[in-house]
């Protein structure tokens, strides 16, 4: 199978390369300005993925079996900084791609988040009706809706959360994000009402590869780990693993210590994840199997050591050493 993949210099895209790798896929990698390490059979294109003509020609001329869309403005910061650029990556760019993908008979498969929904309820299914906080929501939801209207039968839209793992830079995923903060000399203080269902990159990556090969999955789907927890919860989880001390390093906090937060922050975004497992090979993760893939950071090797006495090994993980 023959599949592009979009935004593939993200944390999500290149391990969704890596992973369409292992299934034996033919990968164009299509980047827009960093390029991480591949190996020689990934195809890089590397294009402004704000003027799609480009990669529309590309597509055109090789015909893909498949395209995956991890590309995305993600942060409500950024989208909010330049709503413009926001609409043209979150909107615009999927529905292009939904186009091609629907004109060439080929399989699309979009990532969407969960902050599509307000929070208010908690244990979302893939059914109910969304209702975004912000800007950058906002933004995924036009994109979805885009999608399965132009993308039509050929076209699935994953929505997701908080993705864990061990990103390229170091610096991209949940606990990474935490140990900048406890080597800096920063206690991170956390909300303790406020729900996630975290999920392994390289889980939900098996799961957009495995959709390409399953035409019949078409529509609105949700993928998360497991287990429901806490942003306090999963930050006091984290530490005990690496056996850091969680007094020391994590707070827990609440919606009213923070003037905003309870207008603005989702408050518990679960899913329910029903039918997609069932219908899938790739199967759900506990957090306990997340935990169990994150490394200590290479750059925060020797606070580490500092803090616990335990050495850290590092390893080669697809070619590059973390």
């Amino acid at each position: 199978m023959k599949v592009f993949i979009t935004g593939a210099a993200g944390f999500l895209g290149r391990e969704t390369v890596f992973s369409a790798l292992r299934r034996g896929f033919d990968v164009t990698a299509v980047l827009h300005e960093a390029e991480p390490i591949f190996p020689p059979q990934v195809r890089r294109l590397k294009t402004n993925l704000e003027n799609t003509d480009a990669l529309e020609a590309q597509i055109l001329q090789e015909f893909p079996d498949a395209i995956i869309n991890c590309a995305a403005v993600t942060s409500i910061a950024d989208a909010t900084a330049d709503p413009a650029r926001a609409e043209r990556i979150n909107v615009a760019l999927p529905r292009r791609l939904a186009m091609l993908a629907n004109h060439i008979s080929g399989r699309f498969v979009h990532v969407s988040t969960d902050m599509v929904f307000d929070g208010d309820k908690g244990n979302y299914e893939h059914t109910d009706m969304p209702l975004p906080r912000n800007l950058y929501a906002q933004t995924k939801l036009m994109g979805e809706r885009e999608v399965l209207k132009y993308g039509k039968s050929s076209a699935s839209v994953i929505r997701t959360t908080l993705i864990s793992g061990n990103s390229f830079p170091g610096t991209r995923s949940l606990h990474e994000r935490l140990f900048a903060d406890w080597a800096a000399g920063k206690q991170t203080a956390l909300f303790g009402e406020e729900i996630r269902q975290p999920v392994s990159v390289s889980n939900l990556a098996d799961v957009l590869v495995e959709l390409c090969e399953r035409p019949n999955l078409s529509g609105v789907y949700h993928w998360a780990g497991g287990e429901a927890l806490s942003r306090y919860e999963i930050g006091v989880r984290i530490a005990k693993h690496f056996g850091l001390p969680t007094e020391q390093l994590v707070k827990k906090i609440s919606y009213a210590d923070v003037p905003g937060a309870e207008a603005t922050r989702p408050r518990d975004l679960s899913f329910i994840l029903h039918p997609l497992p069932g219908k899938l090979k790739t199967r759900v993760q506990v957090f306990d199997e997340l935990l169990s893939e994150m490394r200590v950071p290479a750059r925060f090797a020797a606070w580490y050591e500092a803090m616990t006495g335990k050495k850290v090994v590092q390893r080669l993980v697809k070619g590059v050493d973390f």
